[in-house]
């Protein structure tokens, strides 16, 4: 019965409360109007499965075995449900904790327990009969169990993003490998070609040869090319083995049960709105984890500061206890006991005045952690926006080569066939072609991952 006007007693007495420490801000960063390599138009959302904008089915198929079996996602969600769990811990302290007992011994006094004499006392045997409830409540004066749900609170919320940060670095990890993959197939189909280019010039030196036309010199180097180009084929498959293993490990299958069959690609990197930069510190869900480590660095000092002062609890305790079980429920048996209980830190070795250093100088590094999180997000957004630019531009120059190459290639042939030039010029003139082909696939290639490097960057589809 004592229970409610405890509680109530205890509401009103927290209501009055002062929490002691300082109350967390997010600090302020330094601003920009617009990024120095951005271009186009700007887009304040995206979509959560951000990788659909590049249309591709196979992409889309991993992304969805990546979150059913990724076991690194599986583990940041652990991580986020410890978190929870811990909060849960930490709230319980808000609430009176009541306990509750019984019990019924057999017991038996000493023969020399009375009397000092051994021997003088006939053996006692007796059953105690007891049934009891304790109440423990810590006011909370200086808010110091207030500040500990504060941190818990702000910890929690830290585990829940970083779930997304987690998620969102796998999902890109996943994109780079599945397009640097693709693109190496691009490559090797650049490569198949020009197989049948050199088998093609092969045959007509050889033709020429048996003509009388040429020596044998020219066949040889026609042989050392189709050969060279082989093996320029065949280092494509270790990095493509090893890529399409990365890619079965992200999605969560049996690398030995895994393949991915060849397709080139052919296409062009969509372009990516970068949208505003002050967008961006609400779109990286590691600025947020960041920012609520933070707020529980901050939570933690007024935990330290409390420490400073008296702790007080109210103890109670209260039931029934009889030797005698007829006599046990009546009112005659019961017992109980209240009063507060106070905790005085007067001297612990200034332990407490380190515990307090010790949570200014974490929320020091946490804020430290907070301001270079802010600017390295906006360092990564430049620096995957000239990769794009750069990338595109060189595309666009590579497709140039592309054509000039061609043309030298196509005269060089001709100009072999008639006799007036050696087969040292189409030699020249199918590396370069080659060279530049390879060259445009690979920018092509770099112009895709700085789109996915752009997207990681903004955040994904995450918003706070």
């Amino acid at each position: 019965m004592y229970v409610p006007a405890l509680a109530g007693g205890m509401t009103l007495i927290l209501t009055s409360c002062k929490l002691v420490g300082p109350d967390h801000s997010v600090p302020k960063s330094e601003g920009a109007s617009t990024y120095k390599n951005a271009y186009g138009e700007f887009s304040s959302r995206m979509d959560k499965r951000w990788w659909r904008v590049f249309g591709d089915g196979k992409l889309n198929s991993l992304m969805a075995d990546l979150e059913k079996g990724n076991f690194d996602l599986r583990a940041a969600e652990a991580r986020r449900n410890q978190a929870y769990a811990s909060l849960g811990v930490d709230r319980s302290r808000l609430a009176p904790q009541v306990l509750s007992d019984a019990s019924a011994t057999r017991n038996r006094e000493s023969e020399n327990g009375r009397g000092g004499a051994g021997g003088g006392m006939p053996e006692t045997y007796y059953t105690q009969y007891g049934v009891g409830m304790s109440l423990g409540y810590e006011l909370d004066l200086w808010g110091r169990v207030r500040r500990i749900v504060e941190a818990g609170t702000a910890n929690a919320e830290a585990a829940e993003v970083s779930v997304d940060q987690v998620k969102l670095s796998l999902q890109a990890q996943l994109a780079r490998s599945y397009f640097a993959l693709r693109f190496l197939d691009s490559e090797a189909a650049v490569l198949n070609e020009a197989l049948g280019t050199r088998k093609e010039s092969l045959d007509l030196a050889k033709e020429r040869f048996d003509g009388g036309k040429s020596s044998e010199l020219d066949v040889a180097r026609a042989e050392a090319e189709l050969a060279a180009t082989r093996a320029q084929l065949v280092a494509i498959q270790s990095p493509r083995a090893s890529l399409e293993n990365a890619i079965a490990v992200l999605a969560g299958r049996n690398a030995s049960n895994f393949s991915i069959a060849a397709d080139p690609i052919a296409g062009k990197a969509p372009n990516v709105p970068a949208g505003s930069p002050m967008q961006l510190l609400g779109r990286r869900p590691d600025v947020f984890t960041a920012e609520r480590k933070l707020a529980a660095s901050s939570a933690k000092i007024g935990v330290a500061e409390a420490d400073f002062y008296p702790r007080i609890s109210l103890i109670g305790t209260g039931g029934l206890s009889s030797i005698d079980s007829s006599t046990f429920l009546k009112r005659s048996s019961s017992e109980f006991s209240i009063g507060p209980q106070v905790d005085l830190p007067l001297f612990q070795g200034l332990r407490r005045k380190a515990d307090f250093a010790l949570a200014k100088a974490q929320h020091e590094e946490a804020l430290a952690n907070y301001q270079q999180t802010v600017l390295t997000a906006f360092a990564d957004v430049e620096n995957a926006l000239a990769a794009r630019r750069g990338a595109n531009n060189e595309v666009a120059a590579q497709n140039d080569s592309i054509a000039a190459a061609k043309k030298s290639f196509d005269l060089s042939n001709v100009r072999y066939k008639e006799g007036v030039s050696s087969y040292l010029e189409v030699v020249d003139s199918q590396r370069e072609l080659l060279n530049a082909q390879r060259s445009e696939v690979q920018a092509r290639g770099r112009s895709f991952e700085a789109t996915v490097l752009l997207i990681q960057a903004l955040g994904g589809g995450f918003s706070k």
